[in-house]
């Protein structure tokens, strides 16, 4: 008997050890799904390709919090009209609803396929979301997307969203940096994209940036977007095609060290427990 009291005891504390561990941070369940759908019953006429893996948060201790997070990666991931549907069905809703609208923008148009651009009607819609830092006061979710719907090229994106898990909304720049931040953080940035250029020389055989002004980069729209994802040593920022240069330059990503940014970030901020390690 007194073992029996034993064991149960000790069941009792593993199983609070266990649950206590993992309110602290949003747990999330992987959606995984990939399919071909054709335009019709001739296979050579085009297809829509769906690829989705994505991390969807299903667990905290706090529910308010839970819910807020979740419709907003939900919102981003797959739309306003979907947070209300269960994690189950999210996927197959999303996806029933892309393969309609591409059969009803592309069917009235399979006349026009011959065998010289039978390839015309192809599409793809490639999603992934997946979690980044997670610790007791941030959670940090990254949404990448591909979209091809025929024409040159698709289009490739990255956004972020950093969330304070005290009230489950998402951190902006006004949360963490001083007043009229703007422009010091702006030259920040610019600089950093010609250091990395030259860092990256250093490991990769590429031509490193002298100046912005010596490339395509568009110098006057590289400033805060709002798109970044804090990490353990930073804020990473990340500027999608088309933003701050041509297309075929792609995504420019760049890294700013916390002892880098301490002239703008606010003293008392959500992540002051992050800079302080870097210190």
């Amino acid at each position: 008997m007194k073992k029996q009291a034993i064991i149960l005891l000790l069941s009792i504390l593993v199983t609070t050890l266990f649950f206590s561990c993992t309110q602290k941070t949003i747990k999330t369940d992987e959606k995984d799904f990939a399919k071909r759908y054709f335009l019709s019953k001739d296979t050579t006429k085009g297809a829509l390709s769906v690829d989705i893996e994505a991390e969807i948060p299903v667990a905290f201790t706090d529910k308010e919090v839970l819910k807020s997070i979740r419709s907003t990666i939900i919102a981003n991931l797959f739309g306003d009209e979907y947070i209300s549907h269960s994690n189950d069905s999210l996927v197959l809703l999303f996806t029933k609803d892309l393969v309609a609208d591409y059969k009803e923008n592309n069917s009235p148009l399979l006349s026009e396929v011959d065998s010289t651009n039978r390839y015309s009607f192809n599409n793809e819609h490639v999603v992934s979301g997946f979690s980044l830092l997670s610790d007791k006061k941030i959670y940090v979710y990254g949404i990448e997307r591909y979209v091809y719907m025929g024409g040159a090229h698709g289009l490739e994106t990255r956004n972020y969203y950093n969330f304070d898990l005290k009230t489950g909304k998402t951190i902006s720049e006004k949360d963490l940096f001083k007043p009229n931040y703007e422009t010091e953080l702006s030259e920040l940035i610019k600089k950093r994209i010609v250091e990395e250029s030259k860092e990256m020389k250093e490991t990769k055989d590429t031509e490193p940036i002298l100046s912005l002004e010596d490339t395509d980069f568009w110098e006057d729209s590289i400033k805060p977007n709002g798109n970044f994802y804090i990490t353990d040593e930073g804020i990473n920022y990340v500027f999608n095609p088309y933003e701050i240069a041509p297309y075929y330059m792609g995504q420019t990503e760049v890294t700013l060290p916390f002892n880098r940014l301490k002239n703008v970030l606010k003293p008392n901020s959500i992540i002051a427990y992050l800079v302080e390690k870097q210190q």
